[in-house]
């Protein structure tokens, strides 16, 4: 079992296939049973609620437009107003075990995410076409690895979106896709310290960015730092769970 990566640590080389098989992602038959009924919540909460549809959390220092997101949960930080909202997309979502992400991406025309590696190797990144603009790959699609792939409405796919990758919308419409992550099964064990882990690490990136200095810690002082983010996102994490239990 390869351990986990977060991308603190820098850049990615997968060992394994970059795409999922459907028998690794069983659940991917279900979520495109709903897609309609989700992209029917997507619309009706943009109807009601567009102007609250707010930029995608990028901690990087880097200038990303046109990239929205609309956040159900973040490695087991739950946004539960979003939630209210899409009670069938919520009960979808809590249909799969081990998810830990989901949120709805929305890509606008001409708008474009750079080269990135993603937050960690241990979860399948899953896409569901919701609103796809027609032109194929070469004018809308994802490319991770070295590998490019596009999205149809209806269909969902999974891959592992640690090795870097980028996006682009190169139409006249916007791209819209329901983006969840599902823990993949050697990992499950360790499912509380990986969300920890994951939010910890952005939380780092972000306090680097804004705080240059940071850049300059040695390594090992970077991983404590990384450390002590970590155990408290993970005592946000367990109180919030109980909380929502009791």
């Amino acid at each position: 079992m390869e351990p986990p990566y977060l991308r603190i640590f820098g850049d990615y080389t997968p060992s394994a296939p970059i795409f999922a098989t459907r028998a690794e992602c069983p659940w991917l038959e279900g979520v495109e049973a709903a897609w309609q009924v989700v992209r029917d919540e997507v619309e009706s909460y943009r109807r009601d609620h567009g102007a609250r549809v707010g930029a995608s959390f990028v901690p990087d220092d880097v200038d990303i437009r046109g990239w929205d997101a609309i956040n159900f949960v973040s490695y087991l930080h739950w946004y539960r107003s979003n939630c209210r909202a899409f009670p069938k997309t919520l009960a979808l979502l809590r249909s799969i075990p081990d998810l830990i992400t989901a949120y709805v991406s929305i890509l606008a025309p001409g708008a474009g995410l750079p080269v990135h590696n993603g937050d960690t190797n241990t979860t399948y990144r899953c896409h569901l076409g919701l609103v796809v603009p027609p032109g194929g790959v070469d004018v809308l699609g994802l490319e991770v690895g070295g590998e490019r792939t596009g999205w149809r409405e209806g269909e969902a796919f999974a891959f592992n979106e640690a090795p870097r990758h980028f996006v682009w919308n190169r139409t006249n419409r916007e791209r819209v896709v329901l983006v969840f992550d599902v823990l993949r099964p050697q990992y499950r064990a360790q499912k509380l310290r990986i969300c920890g882990d994951v939010l910890a690490a952005m939380t780092l990136t972000m306090l680097e960015t804004r705080l240059p200095p940071l850049r300059r810690l040695p390594e090992g002082g970077r991983r404590a730092l990384h450390r002590v983010l970590a155990t408290g996102a993970l005592g946000v994490i367990l109180t919030r769970d109980r909380a929502a239990r009791a």
